[in-house]
């Protein structure tokens, strides 16, 4: 039985386990009634972790970017190799119609996310880490708090199991201090154990390169996405798909075969000749790789709707959305998106724009998403590209001007 909306009463008598969400706080009234009578409780973490524990080869997938995006390369290979994999994905994942596929195979593939720490309920047998950088500042003091996160997290994997981690980070040495398990690493460093040369972009911006493992040459590698961190991406599925036993050709026809998850540099329609996307990023590094992306992709001018996530992310890093930004040559910001913060006044988008200013940028704010609509009818032409970026609900404004047109 589903209820929408919170309220004490919906825990019942029937009511043996509590399971609850990163989002939710002990004041929540479902939550505090579940103390009140005593129920049972696991965050949705520590179930996660307790069913991989029923898996041969469970993977978890870390990292402050790219999460989503590798998780769902990997369910696509696994899936393209017929091994019938269960799945759970932060995203919508179309060849699945969902988030989560059950399969009957020992291979289990989930994100595992830092936020509040959730990864540390996990115990994989390879365990994934593709980036480190500074975010959920609300939930983690500072950079050296995550550093010890990320390496508790590496410290979990099974003592016969893999850590794949990116060799191109200034924090791999740290991560890696003082664990036994076995390790590979991934990156455009040509030290790295999988590593990609010679990597160029279609006219659809699609990536493809030259793999070496091991120092090896392992020929040409193609993918179905756009943009050079989507090559790290599937460096590191190539590693761990091979570590459990895949051969490179399953590997490569399941990359080639992935066409990118909901919201993730998706394409949403055209506004005649205008290209409308649509993309999750909501961090500096992000918003970086996605209009890099954005560059290799065809259009005459860039535009990009972006509506901040949370009040402290946008405080914490406003000059480095802002750097992030220029790359685009027209800015259209939202409100920020809350999320689960309350508004304190501390900071607004209007921050933003006015450090796009001083740097001379082509910069527009708007209260509403119908002006921002009207806006964009008025000014955007030709063949142009405009992304509409956020993890809130930015997408609605690309879905009504296309629904409209």
């Amino acid at each position: 039985k589903i209820f929408y909306g919170q309220c004490a009463s919906n825990i019942e008598d029937s009511v043996d386990l509590v399971v609850y969400t990163a989002a939710i706080h002990p004041d929540n009234p479902e939550y505090a009634e579940a103390v009140r009578r005593g129920i049972p409780m696991l965050t949705r973490a520590e179930l996660l972790g307790q069913l991989m524990k029923n898996y041969q080869t469970p993977v978890a997938v870390s990292g402050t970017h790219g999460k989503t995006t590798t998780t769902s390369m990997l369910s696509q290979i696994l899936l393209q190799a017929d091994t019938d994999p269960t799945l759970s994905i932060g995203g919508i994942f179309k060849p699945i119609g969902g988030n989560i596929r059950v399969g009957k195979s020992g291979y289990f593939v989930t994100e595992a996310c830092e936020y509040t720490n959730s990864f540390l309920s996990f115990f994989p047998k390879i365990s994934i880490i593709l980036n480190m950088d500074a975010d959920h500042l609300d939930f983690f003091k500072d950079i050296e708090d995550i550093k010890n996160s990320f390496h508790k997290f590496a410290s979990q994997t099974a003592d016969d199991g893999l850590i794949i981690i990116n060799g191109d980070m200034e924090h791999t040495d740290f991560i890696l201090n003082g664990l036994a398990q076995k390790h590979v690493t991934f990156g455009l460093n040509p030290e790295n154990d999988y590593t990609a040369t010679d990597i160029a972009f279609d006219k659809e911006g699609n990536a493809s390169y030259n793999l070496v493992a091991h120092g090896e040459p392992k020929g040409r590698i193609a993918l179905n996405v756009k943009g050079c961190h989507n090559v790290m991406n599937s460096l590191a599925a190539i590693a761990c798909t091979e570590a459990i036993g895949l051969p490179l050709d399953a590997i490569r026809k399941g990359l080639l075969s992935f066409g990118g998850t909901h919201r993730r540099f998706e394409y949403k329609g055209s506004l005649g000749d205008v290209t409308v996307i649509d993309d999750y990023a909501h961090h500096p590094t992000e918003i970086r790789a996605t209009l890099s992306a954005a560059k290799d992709y065809p259009h005459d001018e860039l535009w990009v709707i972006f509506q901040p996530h949370t009040y402290t992310r946008t405080k914490a890093f406003l000059p480095e959305f802002a750097k992030a930004l220029e790359q685009a040559d027209h800015i259209v910001l939202a409100d920020i998106y809350a999320a689960r913060e309350v508004d304190t006044g501390e900071v607004s988008s209007k921050d933003v724009m006015k450090l796009l200013q001083e740097d001379g940028q082509d910069v527009h704010y708007f209260p509403s998403f119908e002006e921002i609509k009207d806006f964009v009818k008025a000014h955007v032409k030709g063949h142009d590209l405009l992304i509409t970026m956020g993890a809130g609900n930015v997408v609605e404004i690309g879905e009504e001007l296309l629904a409209e047109k």
